[in-house]
Order: structure tokens, then sequence, then C-alpha cells
């Protein structure tokens, strides 16, 4: 879209448009502001050019953001995600308010530190027969499994587990407990010798019909009308305490997580290496020259260890819990796992497919020349758009437009003849193509 106007004998733009951004600064990785690129351009010639706006989002053309940086020649887009694409244009704006069209656009992305530390969640896993056990509560086997209850009703008796903390963080606590009945349902948990909390196993005495089972269940330790429990938790030792409430609750596993969306299962191993994938790589579909981000996320004992596969084969350096590729081409395009590995447990994640869509070279249309003929009709030279319509619209205001002509564009030049022009002090055209309106 190009905005002209009139004045007497002379046209001529309005205002030209910013020019191309020249430079993009990335931050230094490790830096106290991560999420953030610098973006510069160069200053219009014009010398009642006021200041200056960015506009940025995550679709061409389509602009979420905006940030006028007044007469500077640069700006700084804070807070992005890192690995996506982001498209920005610059227009300038003069001493009137008059707002130029958009610079060309170009595509940036924040891409955090490849290589990035482990941000795998921690489990810790306990039997609940292997803690000090207080009398009357005991140990109990059925069917291969070893859990703790006392048969008598008893206030006093408890069992107590210790345990180390990994990784300091906030804990949610499951238990793979048994409560067929409302009389078997709760018990009194502390840990570190701290307020005694009481864990209902269903949330209350009575919960609602079909709700209570007579088989073993994982549930998280929780508190009426309050919810689930978070233990903020130091690296080291610490004890947990189960304490009798009633006769025949029964407990047999205790799982310790600082990913409060983990849920465990009977699959999770009882002892040792244990390793659970919590969310996948999704797939994803971009344009070239963008960049593409494939996550995975995980619960683990320990440390995890990861390695990217791009269609079955190894990805040198791709280490970490994120895979960033940028710059795509069509070559990029294909099926991404991963693979990880805490100790001697290990799994797997995807694959994720990549569709890298090739580049649209972006269509040609602007008025390169604008005459006025001695006969006061007006005569625009045209770049592309050929054998395509021209709609003329012309405004005395830049507010209220009107069409006022639509020309074949045969040969790059069209005349139109303005009427309404006769008299005003200045006159502004702007100019779509059929094919391409709005431009």
């Amino acid at each position: 879209m190009s905005y002209l106007r009139e004045s007497k004998y002379r046209a001529h733009a309005l205002l030209r448009f910013a020019l191309t951004i020249l430079s993009l600064s990335f931050p230094v990785f490790g830096a106290t502001t991560p999420g953030s690129v610098s973006v510069a351009w160069d200053r219009n010639s014009e010398t009642n050019i006021a200041g200056y706006k960015i506009y940025w989002g995550e679709s061409t053309r389509q602009y979420t953001k905006v940030q006028d940086v007044g007469d500077a020649l640069e700006a700084t887009l804070s807070n992005l995600t890192s690995g996506q694409t982001y498209f920005c244009a610059v227009t300038a704006y003069n001493t009137d308010g008059q707002e130029s069209p958009y610079s060309a656009e170009i595509n940036l992305s924040y891409l955090a530190e490849p290589g990035a530390p482990d941000t795998s969640s921690r489990l810790v896993l306990l039997e609940a027969e292997s803690g000090q056990l207080g009398s009357p509560m005991a140990i109990f086997t059925e069917s291969d499994i070893s859990y703790v209850t006392t048969s008598s009703y008893s206030t006093a008796g408890w069992v107590q587990p210790a345990f180390n903390i990994p990784v300091e963080a906030d804990y949610h606590v499951w238990c793979r407990v048994r409560a067929p009945t409302s009389s078997t349902d709760s018990f009194g948990v502390t840990v570190d010798g701290g307020t005694e909390d009481i864990f209902h196993v269903y949330g209350a005495p009575e919960p609602a019909d079909g709700i209570r089972s007579s088989s073993w269940i994982w549930k998280k330790i929780h508190i009426p009308s309050a919810g689930p429990k978070v233990y903020p938790l130091t690296t080291g030792s610490h004890t947990i305490k189960f304490r009798s409430r009633e006769p025949g609750a029964q407990v047999d596993r205790i799982v310790f997580t600082s990913d409060p969306e983990f849920v465990p299962t009977d699959a999770l191993p009882r002892t040792g290496d244990a390793l659970a994938v919590t969310s996948t790589p999704v797939s994803l579909t971009r344009d070239e020259g963008q960049s593409a981000v494939f996550t995975v996320t995980a619960t683990a004992t320990g440390p995890v260890t990861y390695q990217w596969k791009k269609n079955g084969a190894v990805i040198s350096g791709a280490t970490s819990a994120t895979l960033i590729l940028s710059s795509l081409d069509t070559a990029d395009a294909g099926s991404y796992s991963v693979d990880l590995a805490r100790g001697t447990a290990t799994a797997n994640a995807g694959p994720a497919s990549l569709t890298v869509m090739g580049a649209i070279a972006a269509p040609i249309f602007k008025v390169s020349r604008m005459t006025v003929n001695a006969d006061h009709t007006i005569g625009f030279s045209i770049d592309g758009e050929l054998d395509t319509n021209i709609l003329v619209y012309a405004s005395s205001d830049m507010i209220t437009w009107s069409l006022i002509a639509v020309q074949p564009n045969e040969n790059g030049q069209i005349t139109i003849s303005d009427p309404a022009a006769s008299g005003k002090i200045r006159r502004f055209y702007r100019l779509e193509s059929e094919s391409t309106a709005p431009f």
C-alpha cells in the first residue's frame, strides 16, 4: 500500500517506509535478562520525524505488541519464549502524528543456551516396612507384597521411614494405600517431627458412592479442605511418620516427587533407578528460516541424560532436555525422538515430526513514480501485479477514503482522473491490487 499526496503541482510520499531493520543483537547467555533481543534500524531522512514504533508478534504481519521508542533507533523486545519465531517491523511517525506503513519485516528468535543443565524433577522411593515401627503397627505380607498396618485400635502405633532428598525443592508425597471402609481410612502424618496432619485417603471419611475401593490405590497426601500437602525439603536426610488413627488402614509404598503433576503407577520400580517421562515433544510445522524447539520433561531418582535423534540417527551434541533447531531449511524436516536414561532406567519420547515449508517469494507491488500531467490527470508507474486491476483510493485527511478508479495494470503504467482534487491544498492516494488487497 502506498500513501501519496499532491501539493500544487508536485507529488511525493507523505512518509517513506522506515528503513529496513539493520541489525539484531542477541543477549549473552547467562546474562541477567534472558529472553530478550535488541533490534536496530536506520534513521529516516525527513526532517519532521518525531519517532519510531516497533511492532512484533508470532505471525507474519499480525502484530500483537507495539513499543513506541521515541527518537531512538534501537529497541529491546523482552519476555520472548526460547525457540519461538517472532516477526517484527518498524514505522516512523512525524510531528503531525502521521504514521508510515510498516518497514520490511524480519523474523527473529531468542534461543536459550544449548546444553542447559538437567531440569528433570526428582523422585524418592520408599517402602513403608523399611521404617522404624511402633507397636501395634506391624508388617504384613500378602501376595508377595509387604505392607504396614495395625489390626487393633490404637493411636500409639506408627511407622517412620528415613530417606534422603537429592535436590532441595517443594515435594508432594504419594502413597500406595488401601482403605476399604470409612473406619479404616486415615493416618496422622508428620515430616521431620513437625506438625501432624490428618490424611484421609479419600479426602473425607465418607466419599461419594462408588469412589471407595477395596484395592490398592495411589493417593497424594492431602488435607481435607486445604488440598495437596507440599513439603519444602532441603538436601539431606529426613523422616516421615505415619501414625495409626484407625485399625486396618494400610500403607505399602511412599513416593516423594518434586513434580506436582507426576502421578505414580504400579509400574514404577520399588527400588533402584526410576525414570518417568512426564511430557513428550509435539509435532511442529515451520517455515524456512524459522526456528523449531522440541522439549521433553522427566522425573527420576537422579540426573537424567538425553540423546536426540533425527530419523533414528544420533544428532551430535543434542544432549539436553530441549532441542533447538534454528534457521530451518527443508532438509531439517523429519522425525525427531529422544532417548533418556537414569542409571539402569531408560525411556524414549517421541517421535515428533517436523515439517518445513519452503519459502514463498513475497509479491512485488509498489508505486515507483507518480506524475501530475498537464491535463491534470495523475499517472502512476507500478512495479509488479501485471494483468490485475489496480484500485485507486483518494482522501483529503487520510481518514476517509473514496474509491475513485479501477484501472487494469497491463504494462506497469496507469492514469486516472481525480476531479475532486480541484481546489484541495493536499490530496492523498492509496493503491491496491485486486490480487493482494489490502497490501
